[in-house]
């Protein structure tokens, strides 16, 4: 005799209501944890920052703030160039293992008109191109998952 003639028809609907219960329990929390670990989206602080007339204008501003940054003060500006420093709090995302290497893939995507001209595992230097002006982006690493973003026109 099989299991579906001997069991209960109660028996039956409790087991699939708790399949059904487990399986959405494991989609929402794996759902959280790829939420986690995921970095925060730069391009609209970095859009921000690179279309700026005047970079001393930025540091007040909650739009130019690149997520990891503790406060304004941990960036420079004067009216040609925007300096900032901060550590990499984000985790690998399993495809780029470095923070240098996950920042400039997230630069080189945010910007339609840009050349990657200089990679190396310390520097990464890019030229974005605007209707108006032609702006350097250039991130480097300063210390241990310190990273340093300078943006200058």
């Amino acid at each position: 005799m099989s299991f579906d003639r001997c069991s209960h028809p109660l028996t039956r609907r409790f087991a699939l209501a708790f399949g059904a219960a487990l399986l959405l329990t494991s989609v929402a929390h794996a759902a959280q944890t790829t939420q986690a670990n995921e970095p925060a989206d730069v391009c609209p602080a970095l859009t921000h920052i690179v279309d700026a007339r005047d970079f001393r204008q930025l540091p007040p501003q909650t739009a130019a703030q690149l997520p990891g940054l503790a406060n304004a003060d941990d960036c420079r500006a004067n009216k040609n160039a925007y300096d900032c420093h901060w550590r990499a709090h984000w985790q690998a995302d399993g495809v780029v293992s470095d923070p240098l290497e996950e920042f400039g893939a997230d630069i080189a995507a945010c910007f339609p008109n840009v050349v990657h001209d200089i990679n190396t595992p310390t520097r990464q230097h890019f030229i974005v191109t605007t209707a108006e002006r032609r702006v350097n982006v250039t991130a480097s690493v300063q210390g241990q998952n310190e990273l340093r973003l300078r943006i200058t026109r």
